[in-house]
């Protein structure tokens, strides 16, 4: 997806710019063959990490000079999440960006960022005002490498060797490459998601039949079960219940203990006892002593409701 240039209007100085098109972008860092993913996550990372303001040079000459001369400061970040646009960032252009830009001589924005570890940019370092924007080269620069197109054809070759493609693979090939991989972890992810719930709603459900008598609620504490694993625990052990699945014997229970919530002529808990009290001055001493566990209880219980 090519780049938006930069129009700036004659006595505007501050204007929101395209930093970064959306999309999957095989590129080389430092040698060697990277994916830079440039999706909603990734800017949705890039601006929760942005500190205003972040320094916009010529042609990337900061990072790889001492040369720090301003075109601009980028002071917000924003992106567009069901446009064509990707992520921008408002400029405001120094009087020589400014002068840059209006005279046509440097027309295009390219982010300096770091990759984390599944290729998603994660925070603004620099920008450049530049020509030469490219997010299939230089994923970290974003910046083609000029005059040097066999090099660029080496780095193809080699993003296309990564996935399997003939030295022949397009542009297009790699990308389509690159995106059925996403597509593939994707998918795995999910099916890990999927067993994981299982597993633990397995697991829920074995504790509540052990703990019925405690448990009031089977599906709700299931469903607590599988979005909160201590939680779920945590209620059970406050009930005096197993919090370990007993093996299943095909026996039933030779009795049936007391709701812990409930009745049953044994104390079960604080919070029983306390209910149990009459009101007074015995009863508030009870209720201060014992603050933290009767609340504890409490919690649990409506948790479990």
């Amino acid at each position: 997806m090519p780049q938006n240039p930069i129009e700036l209007k004659d006595g505007e100085l501050t204007l929101w710019c395209e930093l970064c098109p959306p999309g999957v972008h095989p590129g080389m860092r430092d040698g060697h063959v990277v994916t830079q993913v440039c999706d909603r996550v990734a800017f949705e990372q890039v601006i929760a990490a942005f500190k205003p303001e972040v320094l916009v040079d010529f042609e990337h000459r900061a990072e790889n000079s001492d040369d720090t001369t301003a075109a601009g400061w980028v002071q917000e970040l924003r992106f567009w999440p069901r446009g064509v646009r990707g992520l921008e960032g408002l400029v405001r252009f120094t009087d020589v960006g400014a002068e840059a830009v209006r005279g046509r001589r440097l027309r295009f924005l390219s982010p300096v960022w770091h990759l984390d570890t599944a290729g998603r940019p994660m925070a603004l370092k620099s920008v450049a005002l530049t020509n030469t924007p490219n997010f299939d080269l230089r994923p970290v620069l974003n910046k083609a490498a000029g005059g040097e197109p066999q090099k660029g054809k080496q780095r193809m070759n080699k993003l296309a060797a990564l996935y399997g493609l003939p030295e022949t693979a397009t542009e297009d090939d790699i990308l389509a490459a690159a995106k059925a991989d996403k597509d593939e972890l994707t998918a795995l992810k999910t099916r890990v998601a999927e067993m994981d719930k299982a597993t633990l709603t397995k697991e829920g459900e074995a504790l509540a039949e052990q703990n019925k008598a405690k448990v009031c609620n089977k599906a709700a504490f299931v469903e607590l079960y599988v979005q909160n694993k201590a939680t779920a625990l945590k209620f059970l052990e406050a009930c005096g219940g197993s919090t370990e699945a007993a093996p299943v014997c095909n026996k039933k229970d030779a009795k049936n203990p007391s709701q812990v919530f409930g009745g049953g002529s044994a104390v079960q808990n604080k919070l029983q006892q306390y209910n149990a009290m009459p009101a007074g001055a015995e009863k508030s001493k009870f209720l201060r002593d014992h603050a933290t566990e009767i609340n504890d209880l409490r919690n649990a219980q409506a948790s479990a409701e």
